[in-house]
């Protein structure tokens, strides 16, 4: 029978729809005011609140329920390039020939920290507020399992955060950092098309950004030092990424004429209903 598999980031994942979002509540069993909740600070379990599973009002439940097929989202809130590739690999070994696998690819500056215990997602090199999901915001990562664990001291906790903005600042967010991080992501975009190919299901790939990452790449590469820019000595895209990704249908998920989910400035129930019913008719 033939299974729908999905892997992306919140959008994907469905993030602040309905079903997915609990009331935070007091001790008498009465719902907190936003005010009261911004007073609770870090003294509540934001898992708690934002459950860390899809939602049925999401985009591939919706679209499942018009292929009359199941449905298996394996998609996660503030995955990068590289968690979204290891969604894939967990998962291969579970996609068969006749099912369907569509990966939505996240914003291609975003990153992240991988430890067991933890996900950090510490930055993006694009700081700026109108830049919607491309920001990561403070607080970001209690919703991404960056939780303090009950070792965990104000010093340790110190410490790890220290080490995030240090590497990330000096590594991963200088001209020279973002070009390799960029390029390698979509080495690794290629590579995780290749081992999903091989399982001979259908294969779709879809982006929630309206600029292809070979722009991004370009706009990249005129940031770096004029001695680093050109001839290749690594080989140019043009010759090896031949991946076919949709991202005209972004601007269906993200159409800003529509009023975003409650409280959230992600994509609403309208969104999702609409983004289904629109890659339903393009592809299927």
């Amino acid at each position: 029978m033939t299974t729908l598999h999905t892997f992306g980031c919140s959008i994907t994942q469905g993030y602040a729809l309905p079903d997915v979002v609990q009331p935070i509540l007091d001790e008498n069993g009465n719902e907190l005011t936003e005010k009261q909740v911004l007073e609770l600070g870090d003294s509540f379990d934001w898992n708690k609140v934002h459950l860390y599973q899809p939602s049925d009002y999401a985009w591939p439940k919706v679209l499942a329920d018009k292929l009359n097929v199941p449905v298996i989202n394996h998609a996660r809130r503030g995955a990068c390039f590289n968690q979204i590739s290891r969604q894939c690999a967990v998962a291969a070994q579970d996609i068969y020939p006749d099912d369907i696998v569509i990966v939505m690819w996240t914003y291609l500056s975003r990153l992240s920290l991988q430890w067991p215990a933890r996900t950090s997602v510490p930055f993006c090199n694009i700081a700026d507020p109108n830049s919607g999901f491309k920001t990561v915001i403070t607080g970001f990562n209690k919703l991404l399992g960056l939780d303090r664990h009950k070792k965990s001291n104000k010093t340790t906790d110190e410490k790890i955060q220290d080490y995030i903005e240090k590497s990330t600042k000096n590594t991963y967010l200088d001209p020279m950092g973002i070009y390799d991080r960029y390029y390698n992501n979509l080495v690794l975009q290629q590579m995780t098309h290749g081992f999903l190919a091989a399982s001979g299901a259908k294969i779709y790939h879809l982006s929630v950004e309206t600029q292809p990452v070979l722009d991004q790449l370009e706009e990249a590469r005129k940031e770096l030092d004029i001695t680093l820019q050109h001839p290749y000595k690594i080989p140019h895209p043009d010759d090896w990424y031949s991946l076919l990704v949709d991202y005209d249908s972004a601007f269906v998920i993200l159409d800003p004429s529509i009023p975003p989910a409650e409280n959230d400035m992600h994509p609403s129930v309208e969104h999702h209903k609409n983004f289904a019913n629109h890659i339903y008719k393009r592809y299927f």
